[in-house]
């Protein structure tokens, strides 16, 4: 199948799962699509700059189906929107797929000092962010029900738990399997952060 953007796509991330995939656009926007037939069924604009990364996160372990779109654009700057998915089919709202109100915080503090390239997710609950500025940052969806009983329902923090460097001059991307973060940048290397050698696979 074939389908169509409102502007050049610069990444693109699928989820089978909730059945549907996204793409980082020129023009700021999250544009999500079916799987099933390849069509665009909603976007949403964060960014006045190119959003150049994305990727869909499963927010926990838990049973329940609970994903997130994550976007990063050229400015540094991070967004991390709750996705809709339905109860009865198990893949996202197409009439309604963002979980959000126009008031609704979805920036993702600290930002980054220059593009944010890439982002992966070693495990649910969990991802990583990959900036030109040569810093990757791995983040923990928490959803803290009780400490956000009085805050907006729709907001989606997230916790920075580490900031890890290695490129003096800049990153280009960088993937993972839990076991392994494999990252390139400008320094014509690449940089393989080992840590299957943690015991019983104790988190990062």
């Amino acid at each position: 199948f074939r389908t169509d953007f409102t502007d050049s796509v610069l990444d693109m991330k699928l989820c089978e799962d909730i059945g549907c995939g996204v793409c980082a656009t020129v023009d700021g926007t999250a544009a999500l699509f079916s799987l099933r037939d390849g069509q665009f069924f909603m976007g949403i604009k964060l960014f006045e700059v190119a959003a150049r990364s994305v990727l869909i996160v499963k927010d926990n372990d838990s049973e329940d189906k609970e994903y997130s779109v994550v976007c990063g654009g050229v400015d540094g700057t991070l967004h991390r929107i709750g996705l809709n998915i339905g109860a009865i089919s198990g893949t996202v709202n197409e009439e309604n797929p963002f979980d959000v109100t126009e008031t609704t915080e979805t920036v993702v503090k600290p930002k980054h000092t220059g593009p944010v390239m890439c982002l992966a997710s070693p495990s649910n609950g969990m991802f990583l962010s990959g900036g030109q500025d040569g810093a990757l940052r791995v983040w923990d969806c928490y959803n803290d029900c009780a400490a956000n009983s009085n805050a907006d329902s729709q907001h989606r923090p997230c916790k920075c738990l580490y900031a890890l460097t290695g490129y003096k001059m800049w990153l280009g991307s960088a993937c993972t399997d839990f076991n392994y973060l494999v990252s390139d940048g400008g320094e014509n290397s690449i940089i393989v952060r080992d840590y299957s050698v943690l015991e019983n696979n104790a988190e990062w």
